[in-house]
């Protein structure tokens, strides 16, 4: 009998849900910069420590709640990577990105033919729209972190920064191209 319970996570983080990882960086926001995942857990995600610069440890099972683990379940090949925050949005923004949305709706609809009259949808908005928030956001971030080293008409050039970030470099890169044309004016 093979019932939803007994399937595990295949380890691949491209697999993880959008609604999961947004779980995983709220957890991060809250208790350390970087995260680790486990090979227990579920379908739906695996079970996830939170670590914080003094190397301090927090776990939380698939459905986000605090759980005690032992160290040997972050030992293997797939745990030992550890993400930053900034790699777990960048994750996120993927999955949402629509050639993502796209290649999943297609699959959908492939698999779903044999249904009589059946077709799927994405749900929930565009997924442009969610790419271009997730952008708006790690650019407000960086802003906010780094707003006392920036140029004070930094401003002037946000069109440019967002711009830079839809073609795929971080908020990092694109805040210190756009601080160089700052100098240039």
């Amino acid at each position: 009998m093979n019932t939803k319970r007994n399937k595990r996570w295949n380890g691949d983080v491209a697999t993880l849900s959008a609604a999961y990882l947004k779980n995983v960086i709220e957890k991060m926001q809250a208790y350390g910069d970087n995260a680790q995942f486990s090979t227990n857990g579920t379908i739906h995600g695996p079970n996830y420590q939170v670590i914080n610069t003094a190397g301090k440890k927090m776990s939380f099972d698939s459905g986000n709640l605090l759980i005690q683990t032992d160290e040997e379940e972050f030992t293997s090949k797939i745990s030992a990577t550890i993400y930053s925050l900034e790699q777990v949005k960048a994750l996120l923004v993927r999955i949402n990105s629509p050639l993502v949305k796209t290649t999943a709706t297609r699959t959908r609809r492939v698999a779903s033919s044999t249904s009589v009259g059946t077709t799927s949808s994405p749900r929930g908005g565009s997924a442009l729209a969610k790419a271009k928030e997730q952008i708006a956001i790690q650019k407000y971030e960086y802003y906010k972190t780094n707003r006392a080293t920036l140029p004070s008409d930094i401003r002037e050039h946000s069109e440019e920064i967002t711009r830079m970030m839809e073609s795929g470099i971080s908020a990092e890169e694109a805040f210190t191209e756009a601080s160089k044309l700052c100098f240039d004016h």
